[in-house]
């Protein structure tokens, strides 16, 4: 800050002086003949809005009051050596370049100006000056800066003054039909009435405040891309810029003709430029995945375990300009379909008003049978296709990933009914379908070698395919139980879950899974039950480095009565757990800031991803013929801590439907 003197006492927020210099002497007393506009201007700096300001005072004024042209050059350039990123010299005839011969201390002009271009190692210090209370065009004498200090030149702001309606104000210079001086011109406001007083050394003393805003921000911006950057912002929306009838042509734009580039806006400068990256590498030069394509879709398996602990917030992404801004990534971060949602599209299947409902079609011939579900509106949500070959049976199947598998144990006995039962697993919930094939080969009268393989067709890069082998035993005639091993390997997923950019979850993940299975008939009882258990690690291709100790389970059990006769009864009770994280752990490479040389700051951050609660459905059906061709059915849901989430309220459901056969 080069200014005539300065009574440092009565400076708005002082404190925020750091240092202080009389060119003249070399001491710290700073105090003179001229201390009111010194004091105006510092105290317009450190009394506004963005309060990040630290301000070092040279006074240039003379032991009689006088301000010369080679005290003030000197100081600018002694500025720049001390470290000052911003330099504002609110004094008219700035923009005039001084004789060469011109010294003090035995340091040129041109010498001066050379060290604001030099400094703070190469990154220059804005240089913001006055454009004059003329109330005409900029006079530069025939010599202007530009044409003998080009480099300074393009580290210049030129404040002009406006009224509070955007106009050029009456007393204000402006750049007139000069291209390059309206190239470096900005205009803010022209008063400060809480110091009283106005002019052109206030409006720069504003724009000094905009631009020390942007480089206490982001150090490593250059004096030239700082002030490009509140130039290339700047508001055009003044009447001015609609107006072409200046000049001496008659024919320039008046808003550049008054105001040059426009009137400042530091919310616009200090907005990001381009799309926002977080980077995924060691330097911001090398890019990384734009943060608002980047999301992470989770299954149901996850609960609330990544959302809750905030392992998102505060990340750091880059705009175009290499500028860092703090951002939640957490809120790229949901579950793939809401509790509420996801209910409410189950009881639509069961319920027979609805369209949404789906009705069977089973197809017998000889060793064949092929059955369908579907809805009203004909789209189909499940089919499969059963022959048997000798000492072998096949079966084919496809699904909607949202609809329960019909090579189930629910589907497979032809239990009523359930709403709990008719959702698609975590796993499969992505996928728009799903394609798969089962073998069974008897190896004798009561064992049997099963084998099946499925895979995941969805519109994103999201890939899973799943095998497994197992065996089948024939307890007796109502009674088996299946045990298997399998493997599911995702591209991009993980238990279910899809990401994308920032949050990608790499190419090969796998988890191997464990399971049996128990199905038993007898004098009106269906029952069966489920559990299967899988464990694993994976490798992230985003921020994502890896998940390790991941175990997940998922359970579920039913059992149906149903009555003979003409409106026979019928009741069933199930209990399910949906597939959960049992225990994981996730660790995160984030970014949290960036150094000067371009390197960003990392930081590891680790996140359970077991989920607070554990979910259980427990659900009564009953079932009874009114008459042969009309039936009744009552469901009876119960939900505790749904969606895996400890703090989430029960829910409960109940459903009436009757159906009637014309």
């Amino acid at each position: 800050m080069a200014d005539s003197a300065f009574d440092v006492a009565t400076i708005t927020n002082s404190e925020r002086v750091i240092d202080r210099l009389d060119v003249y002497t070399g001491s710290a007393d700073v105090s003179g003949v001229d201390e009111w506009h010194g004091n105006a201007v510092t105290s317009t700096i450190t009394g506004g809005t963005l309060g990040n300001a630290r301000l070092d005072l040279l006074k240039i004024e003379d032991s009689q009051g006088a301000t010369l042209n080679n005290a003030l050059d000197y100081a600018i350039g002694e500025a720049a050596n001390r470290g000052a990123r911003v330099i504002n010299a609110s004094f008219s005839r700035r923009l005039e370049a001084s004789d060469p011969r011109l010294t003090f201390n035995g340091v040129t002009s041109a010498t001066s100006y050379q060290r604001v271009v030099d400094a703070n190692g190469g990154k220059g210090g804005i240089y913001v000056v006055s454009a004059g209370n003329t109330g005409s065009a900029i006079d530069t004498q025939g010599k202007p800066i530009y044409a003998s200090q080009p480099g300074l030149y393009e580290m210049m702001l030129i404040a002009v003054g406006t009224t509070t309606n955007g106009d050029i104000h009456p007393s204000s210079s402006y750049p007139g039909d000069d291209t390059q001086l309206q190239a470096r011109s900005i205009g803010t406001d022209f008063a400060n009435r809480d110091v009283g007083a106005q002019g052109t050394s206030i409006s720069a003393a504003r724009i000094s405040e905009y631009a020390a805003g942007i480089v206490g921000q982001w150090p490593h911006l250059t004096a030239q891309q700082a002030s490009q950057r509140l130039l290339d912002t700047a508001s055009q929306e003044s009447a001015l810029f609609q107006q072409s009838n200046c000049g001496a042509s008659g024919t320039l734009n008046c808003g550049a003709f008054y105001l040059g580039q426009g009137i400042a806006d530091i919310d616009a400068a200090m907005a990001p430029e381009g799309d926002l990256v977080v980077s995924q590498s060691q330097r911001v030069a090398d890019g990384g995945a734009q943060a608002d394509v980047s999301y992470l879709q989770l299954s149901d398996a996850y609960g609330d375990a990544v959302a809750a602990p905030g392992v998102l917030e505060n990340v750091v992404a880059f705009d175009a300009l290499g500028r860092d801004y703090a951002i939640d990534l957490g809120r790229n971060t949901q579950p793939r379909t809401a509790r509420a949602t996801q209910l409410r599209d189950q009881m639509q299947q069961m319920a027979s008003a609805s369209p949404s409902y789906a009705t069977t079609q089973t197809a017998i011939e000889g060793n064949y049978r092929f059955s369908t579900s579907s809805t009203a509106y004909g789209e189909l949500l499940a089919s499969r296709f059963d022959g048997t070959f000798g000492n072998a049976q096949l079966s084919a199947f496809r699904f909607s990933g949202d609809q329960p598998s019909p090579m189930g144990s629910y589907a497979e006995l032809g239990v009523m009914p359930m709403i709990s039962f008719q959702a698609g697993s975590a796993l499969t919930n992505a996928f728009e379908r799903v394609d798969g094939v089962e073998t069974r080969y008897a190896l004798g009268e009561r064992l049997s070698m099963t084998a099946s393989h499925w895979a995941g067709d969805a519109a994103s890069d999201y890939q899973a395919q799943r095998s497994d082998v197992g065996l089948a035993w024939q307890i007796a005639p109502g009674l088996s139980i299946d045990s298997y091993v399998g493997q599911l390997t995702e591209q991009q997923g993980l238990l279910g879950a899809n990401g994308n950019g920032a949050l990608g979850l790499g190419e090969d993940n796998q988890m191997r899974f464990t399971g049996v299975s128990l199905q038993a008939q007898m004098d009106g009882f269906r029952g069966f039950a489920e559990f299967e258990q899988g464990q694993g690690s994976a490798s992230g291709s985003g921020l994502l480095t890896s998940v390790n100790g991941m175990r997940a389970q998922q359970m579920a059990l039913g059992l149906q009565w149903q009555g003979e006769g003409e409106r026979a009864e019928r009741w069933a009770l199930t209990l399910r757990q949906p597939l959960r994280i049992d225990s994981a752990t996730a660790s995160f490479d984030v970014p949290v800031g960036r150094r000067l040389d371009g390197s960003v700051v990392r930081e590891t951050r680790s996140v359970s991803l077991e989920p607070s609660g554990r979910q259980l459905d427990i659900e009564l059906g009953y079932g009874f013929s009114a008459s042969e061709r009309s039936q009744w059915q009552f469901n009876l849901l119960h939900t505790r801590e749904p969606g895996h989430d400890a703090d989430a309220p029960s829910d409960s459901a109940a459903m009436v439907n009757y159906t009637y056969a014309w």
